[in-house]
């Protein structure tokens, strides 16, 4: 019998919903967590640095919309089979790396809503709605929760750094179809 190389395997790519919104979060998270960087640039309570924190706020609102549709469309299936080039200990830590990702995904920008509630601030995105603070202002809570908000946003950004480093290794070093599932197809 003729053993298939790993780059003339078949691949069973994700949906393009899912293809697109996994790209989208990315973009967005670059975009999240980088204009945090921008916020030193400018004095404080200056229209400039407001605007900073409206985009990264905006954003960080933007990457939960992106996870809940994407959540959507994974439970609406189906999804393609695991790929065949991982072993099932490596499938099983993908798997794992994977829901830590949605966790953090969530988590990150819950905790900063919070976050924003307890400074008292409003919520907006993009200014096409406002979410009104429910919770009385106690800065002394918030920073300890702006603490917990960059925790967990470097841990999501390690994670999806280690995660983007396999998928290039799988695909360069091994050359699979782990990243190619991910990647635009015709």
């Amino acid at each position: 019998m003729t053993q298939v190389s790993p780059e003339m395997a078949p691949i069973h790519p994700y949906s393009a919903p899912l293809r697109a919104l996994h790209w989208l979060t990315v973009v967005a998270i670059i975009l999240v967590y980088g204009v945090t960087y921008l916020e030193d640039l400018f004095a404080r309570d200056t229209p400039e640095r407001a605007l900073v924190w409206w985009f990264h706020i905006s954003v960080g609102l933007s990457v939960l919309g992106f996870v809940a549709l994407r959540l959507l469309f994974r439970l609406a299936g189906p999804l393609p089979p695991p790929s065949a080039a991982l072993s099932r200990p490596v499938h099983l830590a993908s798997v794992a790396v994977h829901v830590l990702l949605y966790v953090l995904l969530v988590a990150t920008p819950l905790v900063g809503i919070y976050l924003a509630f307890l400074r008292g601030n409003e919520v907006t995105f993009f200014s096409l709605f406002t979410l009104p603070s429910p919770v009385a202002v106690d800065r002394t809570a918030a920073r300890d929760v702006v603490e917990v908000h960059e925790w967990l946003a470097n841990a999501l950004v390690i994670l999806a750094l280690l995660h983007a480093a396999a998928a290039l290794v799988h695909h360069f070093v091994f050359k699979d179809d782990v990243l190619r599932r991910m990647l635009p197809h015709r």
